[in-house]
């Protein structure tokens, strides 16, 4: 059933079920109107009927005072009010009977007669029963003790006689043992009412009442009038019935239409462009006000689920480029890794053919290395583990020798590359040099690589106010388009990602650098035109410092060539990778030290147990059995006091930090260099009282 008939259902039931309501409560109230108005109207008649009767007694006492003064006329049967059924004259007690009434002798009629004359000859009237009959009677007194008596029968001539005079039906009869004797209006076995007043007897004998019917005025009426107001009522009710369902239609169900066809349109495939008007300020307004922001806020995020979806696609189609790049980026080097490799052990190749292709080797291991540092910084930044390393340096001296490092790859190229400070440098500042160098010289290493003929010009200036270092880098290279402009600093992004492109390259370093200024509350804007070159702006804020200092002690030893080193000592070398250990052990043998092995920290503490004069510890963090925290912190508590050296892939400050926390007392990055290693060995050996750290 449908919203539409049930509403007409429950308006009818309503309706309906107020009509009924109504008329019996109208009936109700009538009824008990009715009832009241009939027992006022029966009080009323009986009244009447008393007066009736008590008019009939004083009648017949004025005509028996009329008749005693005019004793020589009698009454004659006439009926009514004129005729006497009894007549006698009173001697005192004595009883005289008139020959034109009947003569009765009763016992009732001598009492009546001696009751007379105890009563001192006093006029009496009243009703006594003679003979089982009603006698209305009344005397009248001519003088002394002579009077006349009186009397009607209260038979059926009489009463039908007062009945006709009131117009009610009445009759005498004894009090009916279940009523007590007095005036009371009742309601009758058959619907009419019953009223009653009683006539004592004058002599006390049985009590009699006179009875009359009385009808039940003003029910037919009444029924009638709660019959035509319900007829009213239904009509009025199916008429309100009616206006409020042709009401509700364009108010309710109109409305709700509109509503049910933007729903359906939409659940049906439709635009999500449509909208429900909204027609009044009420729950089918709010109704369509929340449909409005639904659709609104399904198409926002249709939009949005659409505009991740190309970004997804984007960038999956990027790290698709970025997969391939790499791999291209790895095997390149690789290839001339392996393949040199292979030419040197042929055995066949002169000093300088050795030696070119051993610069080769390293060369193409510092580029995987490189590639590998980036990949390493990109996963850091992604995962919130890019943690600074602010320190002292000279801003200056940091240019200078980021700058020099690439004019050789530009004079190669015979591009000019130049540095120019526009205002002066502060001597001393604070932050992390490590990253600011890294930034600087990916920027100028890009312009260097990208440029084919003319400049590279590094301009460089400092904010008093802002306390803040300008870095810009212009070049006249290739430039960049404007559509590449705007992701030229997502990750996998490069300018031109065909496999015909001149430049080859990761996508990752101008991710990592923007990344790397915004860690440090700075930042890396670009400008560019196609094939007349870009410019590229580092803003970083430092705080300028007095004098240099480092937060972690570090070692300023001189950097002798490995021929010229040659160190004495014993070693204990802790490595579980037997090709590292061999390359640990020869370097440090080469240098003149003399290394114990071991393969792990359980037997590091055993060879120290057995003999611990140990000038030196070269271990290994990560390890099986007993990592290396484990065996330094176990070698400590045996009592060894000399310099321990960390060598690890672990690289974060955070893993530097714990190995000197452990009771390390240098640090050392993989892959390890041989002059770093030697170097950092000879201050150890030399300075053992100080902590030390090396950098990666």
């Amino acid at each position: 059933m449908s919203l539409r008939v049930r509403i007409r259902w429950l308006l009818a039931t309503s309706a309906a079920a107020c009509v009924a309501l109504v008329a019996v409560a109208m009936y109700g109230i009538n009824l008990v109107l009715v009832d009241s108005l009939a027992e006022e109207n029966a009080e009323r008649e009986l009244e009447k009927v008393e007066a009736a009767f008590v008019d009939q007694l004083s009648v017949l006492r004025v005509r028996a005072q009329d008749w005693s003064r005019q004793p020589d006329k009698a009454p004659a049967n006439q009926g009514g009010v004129g005729h006497l059924d009894l007549l006698m004259e009173l001697q005192g007690a004595a009883i005289t009977w008139s020959s034109n009434t009947d003569t009765v002798d009763s016992p009732a009629l001598r009492q009546l007669a001696s009751r007379f004359n105890e009563q001192g000859c006093m006029p009496i009237w009243g009703v006594v029963e003679v003979r089982n009959r009603p006698l209305l009677f009344s005397t009248a007194v001519e003088s002394g003790c002579q009077a006349y008596l009186l009397g009607v029968w209260l038979d059926s001539g009489w009463l039908s006689y007062l009945s006709e005079r009131v117009g009610r039906a009445l009759y005498v009869r004894e009090v009916p043992a279940a009523l007590s004797p007095g005036r009371s209006v009742e309601a009758a076995d058959n619907g009419e009412m019953l009223g009653r007043f009683p006539l004592p007897d004058y002599l006390g004998g049985t009590p009699l009442e006179v009875a009359v019917e009385l009808p039940r005025l003003g029910y037919r009426p009444m029924l009638l009038a709660v019959a035509v107001t319900v007829l009213i009522m239904v009509v009025l009710a199916g008429l309100t019935v009616v206006a409020v369902n042709y009401r509700i239609q364009p108010m309710l169900f109109g409305r709700l239409k509109l509503v049910h066809n933007a729903v359906r349109s939409i659940a049906r495939g439709g635009a999500l462009d449509q909208r429900v008007p909204v027609l009044g300020d009420d729950e089918i307004g709010a109704l369509a006000e929340d449909f409005n922001a639904m659709v609104d806020s399904i198409h926002h995020a249709q939009n949005q689920l659409a505009e991740a979806r190309i970004q997804a696609e984007e960038a999956s189609q990027a790290k698709s480029q970025f997969l391939a790049n790499i791999s291209h980026e790895i095997r390149t080097p690789m290839t001339a890794i392996l393949g040199y490799t292979e030419l040197l052990r042929d055995g066949e190749l002169s000093a300088a053919e050795q030696n070119r292709y051993l610069t080769i080797i390293q060369h193409n291991g510092d580029a995987l290395l490189a590639l590998i540092n980036d990949v390493l910084d990109l996963s850091r930044i992604e995962a919130g583990q890019l943690h600074d390393e602010q320190r002292l340096f000279a801003v200056s001296d940091l240019l200078d020798d980021a700058v020099e490092s690439l004019q050789l790859r530009a004079a190669e190229k015979d591009v000019s590359l130049s540095l120019d400070y526009v205002t002066d440098m502060p001597p001393t500042v604070c932050g992390d040099a490590f990253r600011l160098r890294q930034v600087l010289v990916n920027l100028v290493g890009n312009a260097v690589k990208f440029t084919e003929e003319g400049y590279v010009h590094v301009s460089v200036s400092w904010s008093e106010q802002e306390q803040t270092l300008q870095v810009a880098v212009e070049d006249t290279g290739i430039g960049i388009s404007e559509a590449a402009l705007s992701k030229i600093f997502q990750p996998f992004s490069q300018a031109d990602a065909s496999h015909s492109r001149r430049y080859s390259g990761t996508g990752l370093g101008l991710s990592i650098d923007r990344q790397l200024a915004i860690s440090q509350g700075g930042d890396i804007a670009v400008s560019s035109e196609l094939d007349k070159g870009s410019r590229f702006v580092l803003t970083l804020p430092l705080t300028v410092a007095c004098e240099i200092h480092q937060d972690t002690p570090m070692l300023t030893a001189p950097e002798p060539s490995l021929e010229a080193a040659f160190l004495s000592g014993r070693v204990l070398l802790v490595e579980d990778n037997a090709v590292n250990r061999l390359f640990v052990c020869k370097v440090l043998e080469k240098a003149g030290l003399t290394v114990v092995e071991a393969c792990d920290g359980q037997e590091a503490c055993r060879l120290f147990d057995a003999d611990p004069a140990f000038d030196l510890v070269v271990l290994d963090m990560q390890m099986p059995v007993m990592d290396g925290y484990q065996t330094v912190q176990a070698l400590r508590d045996r009592g060894f006091s000399k310099p321990v050296l960390a060598l690890t892939a672990n690289v974060l400050a955070v893993d530097r930090q714990r190995c000197l926390d452990a009771g390390c007392d240098a640090f050392l990055g993989k892959p390890v260099r041989v002059r770093e290693l030697v170097n950092l060995c000879a201050a150890l050996l030399s300075q053992s009282d100080t902590p030390l750290e090396a950098e990666v």
